[in-house]
């Protein structure tokens, strides 16, 4: 299924660099196919085979992600910054070298430079949240070189949460190759990575706050999770639903209380600079309800709506948004136990209801959907064997 994606990209993205992408990756998704069902016919004993599926995603991962990256990061530093690089990496970097100048990146307009050729829109929005600009500082300090392109710097700080977090989860060696190939060595991460990246480092935040969650670490779990609220716009879909997971009360309101004030404090600075250009940047343009329209937006039920009633946006805007909102509410309120496989089901629900029905969307999204079911399915086998366990044993205690 890799390999036919890599092909349909190839041929039909309407972005260069995603063709580019598919062309490469091609061929290591058809040479990893080959290998895995090789593999397949000799059994060599579980740890060996396990071992080999780990090297096999980590192979993958590194020709699909890290070389096609490695690339055109070196390939960008050689020519002119504004090619090989989708638009989320440039204005991330152009953000940040703006805020070590001393000037607000939502105020600021990026008309000059990197952008010049894209869309007015993209030159004159920062559509992300505060935290995001940290990925961007390695370029405006160190300058036009590989190293310090955002997207190697997306790559490594995803790595450095994500495993970690993959390491500690309680879950066979399997399933964790498996959410390592999903966030990271198929198209769902490995493309992103290499052309854009922005999601992956929420993503793997969002995981880490799972598996802390998930572990009785709270305090740890509502610092990452702030820490993710802060980054983009997209883990508010997420992060409430993580209390889901929590059984004790104190406990789940010491995480609620812990992401919501580390998210606002690292919010609110930039917001109180400049209120109007932050709401316009942050909270409208996204909505698709801001000046302009991103070049990036896919078709939904909800921008299908505005096309077909233009005179009505905002009316249209704010009844979708509340829609959106009210079944987040219902599907956080109405669930019933504690189970962390139930909070990414639910969150990972609401995020495919959002894509559709968002007055401005992009089909990248689906990505948070894809990991979130994987993570539900990684966390509901842990807890059928933990259950499993609990009543073949029951005076045992599971390790923490």
């Amino acid at each position: 299924m890799s390999a036919a994606f890599a092909a349909l990209a190839a041929t039909a993205a309407d972005i260069p660099l995603q063709r580019t992408w598919g062309r490469s990756a091609l061929g290591a998704y058809l040479l990893a196919t080959a290998a895995a069902l090789a593999a397949s016919l000799r059994h060599r004993g579980e740890r060996r085979d396990e071992r080999l599926r780990a090297l096999l995603a980590v192979a993958v991962f590194a020709l699909t992600a890290v070389t096609p990256l490695v690339i055109a990061a070196r390939l960008r530093a050689e020519g002119d910054p504004g090619d090989y690089a989708q638009s989320e990496v440039i204005i991330v970097e152009e953000g940040a070298d703006a805020l070590l100048d001393g000037r607000d990146p939502y105020a600021e307009e990026y008309v000059d430079g990197p952008l010049s050729d894209r869309p007015l829109a993209t030159q004159v929005h920062f559509p992300y949240m505060p935290f995001m600009l940290v990925f961007g500082i390695p370029r405006a300090l160190g300058g036009h070189v590989p190293w310090a392109d955002a997207r190697v710097w997306f790559t490594i700080f995803s790595l450095a949460v994500a495993l970690p977090s993959l390491v500690r989860m309680h879950v066979s060696p399997h399933t964790k190759v498996r959410t390592f190939q999903v966030l990271f060595a198929l198209p769902t991460g490995a493309l992103l990575l290499a052309t854009g990246g922005v999601d992956i480092p929420v993503l793997a935040l969002l995981l880490a706050t799972l598996v802390m969650a998930e572990r009785g670490e709270t305090a740890g779990a509502g610092l990452v999770g702030g820490l993710a609220l802060a980054t983009k716009q997209t883990s508010l879909l997420v992060v409430p639903f993580v209390a889901l997971g929590i059984a004790d009360g104190p406990a789940r309101r010491r995480y609620l209380a812990t992401a919501g004030l580390v998210g606002l404090g690292l919010t609110l600075p930039f917001a109180v600079w400049d209120v109007r250009a932050f709401v316009e940047d942050s909270i409208l343009f996204p909505l698709g309800a801001g000046h302009g329209v991103s070049a990036a937006r896919t078709p939904t039920v909800g921008s299908l709506l505005l096309d077909l009633f233009p005179d009505q946006r905002q009316v249209i805007t704010l009844l979708l948004v509340l829609l959106i909102l009210g079944v987040a509410a219902f599907l956080l309120l109405s669930g019933r136990g504690s189970s962390m496989a139930q909070a990414c089901m639910r969150a990972g629900a609401t995020f495919f209801f959002a894509c559709a029905f968002a007055p401005a969307s992009r089909v990248g999204y689906l990505v948070y959907p894809a990991n979130l079911i994987t993570w539900a399915v990684a966390f509901r086998r842990a807890e059928v064997t933990a259950a499993r366990d609990a009543a073949t044993h029951p005076g045992l205690v599971p390790d923490t």
